[in-house]
């Protein structure tokens, strides 16, 4: 069996203080492909597939969900659990199928791929929520986003993340215009991160962030935090660069760094000549997003807020990386990383079966913080990866989570919400896991313990 990683799972999401809720989370964990499928056409790349194709015939399974539409209000995020590698549900933004890949892929049953999202929306929710149902799809269509080199990986996520952008294009008619008449500048942040085996690929715009929870040494009583990702603010010498090249600017608004909105002057009519007044708004305080189709740069051709996505990998080893920590900047405004990963640490320590999870106890807290400075808590959004030893000893598991062993395939991942308080990690020569289970229908607890064998 080839080295794959156990670890617990939950999430959490909470619309704060805000008008509207604008966080989404997306969970997926699927079968990996026995072969290379054809991921990339050249239309694909150019256009963000938005040609329409008949979608592949294939089957397609959801085991359970825990919350699927995190925008409407507060809760645990969404597990979806996908069987094949097909077209679904994508819109047709995913690449043309080919005739030899039409019907159902070959899949790898003993080998699952984990794809993990934080979409912190602005100006709208619709490209948070088209992110959400597309990034995943057109990622994993990619050339060579199923490779074994990590560079080709990587360029996969980049591609991706562009070709996300670009399909936005053609559903900005249907998005709600501005208060002014002028279209959507609903945008997202995106930190996403893809575990195959013991690696991490993270791709990342905006200012949502991934922190892994380190232990260096066994005798150590706290963690360190390793900052995966770093915001894109329009302040970053790199990013001020990259926008005053592309013709845009930089201006303070209220000590916020932004990232200006040269707009025609909203009394104007017809086309934009040279004679034109043009409005200079500081608009957004991250440098690159998904949307923000405002950037647009007619004469460069570019977005001036950028859609290409940081991306690194990372070898997981669950003797040092103890924690992953998705979250959007309503939590790590009010938490610094290290501060996350401790707390999760000693929640695990101290917290008792059936206590909150980590996720939620993140969440909370920031939220509690928000209140304490007098501050109109942003949306928070949270997902906490719990990485266990294989051959460890037992895992106290909290409410709402769910236990992922990657190498067992997605028939041995519990039900989703299932609720179960101990888990039995397994040991490398077994296949099977064991999972132990509070009898519990429907809020009705019974006493005694189920154990549940796959």
């Amino acid at each position: 069996m080839e080295e794959s990683i156990i670890f617990r799972m939950s999430a959490f999401s909470e619309q704060g203080g805000r008008k509207y809720m604008e966080d989404v989370v997306e969970i997926r964990i699927e079968y990996e492909p026995t072969a290379s499928p054809v991921e990339d056409y050249p239309k694909s790349q150019r256009h963000g597939g938005q040609e329409k194709t008949e979608s592949e015939a294939s089957r397609q399974t959801e085991n359970g969900q825990h919350e699927r539409d995190v925008a409407a209000g507060s809760g645990p995020a969404s597990a979806m659990w996908v069987e094949s590698l097909s077209n679904e549900d994508s819109g047709g933004y995913g690449a043309p199928a080919s005739a030899d890949a039409a019907g159902e892929r070959v899949v790898n049953t003993r080998k699952s791929v984990a794809f993990f999202a934080v979409f912190d929306g602005h100006g709208g929710r619709e490209a948070a929520h088209f992110a959400q149902e597309h990034l995943w799809d057109l990622l994993k269509r990619q050339r060579g986003f199923w490779s074994k080199d990590h560079g080709e990986v990587c360029a996969a996520l980049r591609k991706g993340f562009i070709a996300c952008h670009h399909a936005m294009w053609k559903e900005l008619p249907e998005w709600p215009k501005t208060i002014t008449g002028l279209p959507s500048t609903s945008g997202t942040t995106a930190s996403v991160i893809v575990i195959r085996g013991v690696h991490m690929y993270v791709a990342h715009v905006g200012d949502s962030a991934v922190v892994v929870g380190v232990k260096e040494n066994d005798s150590d009583i706290t963690l360190q935090a390793l900052e995966v990702t770093q915001d894109h603010k329009p302040e970053l010498p790199k990013e001020k660069e990259r926008i005053e090249r592309l013709g845009g600017s930089v201006m303070k608004k209220s000590g916020v760094n932004r990232v200006v909105w040269k707009r025609p002057r909203l009394t104007h009519n017809g086309p934009v000549r040279r004679s034109t007044v043009i409005d200079q708004i500081p608009f957004l305080a991250v440098a690159r997003s998904l949307g923000d189709l405002w950037s647009y740069d007619f004469y460069s051709g570019e977005f001036v807020v950028s859609p290409e996505p940081d991306t690194t990998v990372m070898t997981l080893d669950p003797k040092r990386h103890r924690y992953i920590i998705l979250g959007s900047d309503g939590l790590w405004n009010m938490m610094p990383p290290k501060n996350a990963v401790n707390m999760c640490y000693t929640h695990d320590k101290m917290v008792g079966p059936k206590g909150m999870s980590c996720a939620r106890r993140l969440g909370c807290t920031a939220l509690l913080v928000w209140k304490e400075r007098m501050l109109r808590a942003d949306n928070t959004t949270v997902i906490v990866l719990a990485l266990q030893e294989r051959g460890g000893p037992p895992i106290p598991m909290h409410r709402d989570e769910i236990v992922v062993d990657m190498a067992t395939g997605i028939d041995h991942v519990p039900y989703p919400g299932t609720p179960y308080n101990t888990c039995e990690v397994p040991k490398a020569e077994h296949e099977d896991g064991m999972f132990y289970e509070e009898d519990e229908i429907y809020g009705e607890e019974h006493e005694g313990w189920t154990c549940l064998e796959w």
